[in-house]
């Protein structure tokens, strides 16, 4: 079993397991994640409530995960993990 490390928006690393992965997407601002009004932002602060980092949604088989990575980097590590686990298991 693969996996990945990405970023989530609050700069907390996420580990993904490459078989859940459904589909990567770009963010879009407003739509993904409707902006707060600013006294939401006064009260919550950047460490609880703001989405402004995330660039991409990663769709898995059990739900959604925002990322700080773009679609690019997180296929680069979908690749090095396969190919990690095909040397691991001797393929």
């Amino acid at each position: 079993m693969a996996w990945i490390k990405v970023t989530d928006p609050q700069g907390h690393p996420v580990y993904l397991s490459i078989e859940q992965l459904v589909r990567i997407r770009p963010s879009l601002a407003g739509v993904d994640f409707p902006a707060p009004a600013l006294e939401d932002k006064i009260q919550r602060g950047h460490e609880n409530g703001d989405m402004t980092s995330t660039r991409s949604i990663v769709d898995l088989v059990t739900g959604v995960q925002a990322v700080q990575e773009a679609q690019d980097e997180i296929i680069e590590r979908i690749r090095k993990a396969r190919d990690e686990d095909a040397k691991s298991a001797g393929v």
